[in-house]
């Protein structure tokens, strides 16, 4: 047994069995583990095979706009524009982790006021943070266009798409806090309801727009930015507050304990601050991500016309194996705040570790479906005999094998985070990206002269070192000791 095990051992030894785990707040209230984690990890799986059925959508509608060097210009806009909305979306989605983590833990403790207030705090800041990022992106986009070497035609098409798509993030803040928030509660559901809502608004209006009134990328963009509105509009509506009612007419309690009060929307600094503190951490790491990935774009704008494309397609296919590890990291993420914040350290380790082994199984699997049939996913996006689909086919049969890793090292980040130790999750994070996908890949950019394929496998040799980092740092496991 190891120190961690000792320590977390004399803190709750009711915790030894997974059939009886200490008793949680919100939606978790008297599951066992497996229940639990299959209660957090549904409704994310299902939100998450929207996410990436909308992506689909969006490429297979964009490869069909037209035909020739048009189309293959539209595809390498739609492979910069991927990264400019992850761009655009990098603060909303920091302020969620810190707000994931203060609900989770006040729902562990049995403190709703606390978990109320972090909502309502968090808002202000994911809305805050939407506006910036949306002025942002309409300033440097000329800049990040040239910055990704794009034809003068794709350049068009890209500045023509994210204008009309930057006009999203003020909603994408709302929606990214609110949804976290339920997570951290344990209400997986309503998140989920909320993005349907912004995936058949966007798909069905985006058709319209598209094909109906001929728009081109700006009816694309235009369907995004309606989809996100309608989906930030009723996760709103489902937060209200809900009274019920007595036989004599009095209010009684709300119907929900994690409801958004208008109360909780003014300014409260020491709120504001504990969102902050947990928050920063993980804005400074995705803004890390970032930067390193856009370094490989850069040096993917350098290849020949068309590779950008083509590198769109292999993010979109990864994505498939993402839908189960990305919804078990969810369901790792908020047990770990939770049994912390009920007190119940060897618990949240257990929890992890159960998430750990699912992800690897269903994540693997997945990378090992898209691996074998690649070019049969492939076709969706348009024809198969293509440049840009004779590029692609190799790498994903190449990285649907690392499927596994990827899993690992998703969870065992997410966990921490969920813990409040985001900033060994930065550092550490940052440390493998820059030596390798940054460092190593300009030393084989510049002597080795790689193709698509080369960059994705320098990409997997980073993979593979962050997920032996962090489950060396699990099972250290300082991250139980982190306040928050």
């Amino acid at each position: 047994m190891d120190l961690d095990d000792r320590q977390v051992t004399q803190v709750s030894d009711s915790a030894s069995s997974d059939a009886e785990p200490m008793a949680l707040g919100g939606k978790l209230a008297g599951l066992s583990l497996p229940r639990q984690v299959l209660a957090l990890a549904l409704w994310p799986f299902l939100q998450n095979m929207m996410g990436v059925g909308v992506g689909f959508a969006d490429m297979m509608i964009a490869g069909r706009m037209a035909e020739g060097e048009s189309a293959e210009a539209i595809m390498d806009m739609m492979g910069a524009a991927m990264y400019l909305m992850w761009l655009l979306m990098i603060l909303q989605g920091a302020m969620a982790t810190g707000a994931m983590a203060l609900v989770s833990r006040s729902t562990g403790a049995k403190d709703m006021k606390s978990a109320n207030l972090a909502l309502g705090q968090s808002l202000i800041l994911g809305i805050g943070s939407g506006l910036f990022s949306g002025v942002m992106i309409w300033l440097v986009l000329p800049y990040m266009a040239d910055f990704f070497g794009l034809s003068a035609l794709a350049t068009r098409h890209v500045t023509d798409y994210m204008r009309v798509a930057a006009l999203l993030a003020p909603f994408s803040g709302v929606l990214f806090v609110a949804s976290s928030c339920l997570r951290g509660y344990g209400d997986t559901m309503k998140p989920f309801l909320a993005m349907l809502i912004v995936n058949v608004v966007n798909v069905g209006l985006s058709l319209w727009l598209v094909y109906g009134l001929g728009w081109g990328v700006k009816g694309l963009a235009a369907g995004t930015v309606v989809g996100w509105a309608a989906g930030a509009a009723f996760i709103l509506w489902f937060l209200r507050p809900k009274r019920r009612w007595s036989p004599e007419g009095q209010a009684l309690d709300d119907g929900e304990p994690l409801v958004l009060h208008m109360r909780n929307l003014r300014y409260d600094m020491p709120m504001l601050r504990r969102v902050w503190r947990v928050s920063w951490p993980s804005m400074i790491e995705i803004i890390g991500m970032w930067s390193v990935h856009a370094v490989g774009i850069y040096f993917i704008g350098k290849m020949a016309a068309g590779t950008m494309g083509a590198h769109a397609m292999v993010v979109r296919l990864e994505s498939m194996s993402f839908m189960p590890g990305f919804a078990i990291g969810m369901a790792a993420s908020t047990l770990t705040g939770q049994y912390l914040g009920a007190g119940d350290p060897m618990m949240a380790k257990k929890a992890v570790r159960f998430c750990w082994l699912v992800a690897v199984v269903t994540m693997g699997g997945a990378g090992i479906l898209i691996s074998v049939f690649n070019t049969e996913f492939l076709s969706l996006f348009g024809n198969p005999g293509s440049s840009q689909h004779l590029i692609a086919a190799p790498v994903v049969r190449f990285v649907g094998m690392f499927q596994a890793l990827n899993a690992t090292m998703m969870v065992m980040k997410m966990s921490m985070r969920g813990a409040g130790d985001t900033r060994t999750v930065t550092v550490y994070s940052f440390a493998s990206m820059g030596a390798i996908r940054v460092g190593l890949l300009w030393a084989a950019m510049t002597w080795l002269d790689i193709d698509l394929l080369g960059v994705w496998m320098v990409m997997m040799v980073d993979v593979l070192c962050q997920a032996l980092i962090f489950v060396r740092l699990h099972y250290k496991g300082e991250w139980l000791k982190t306040e928050v």
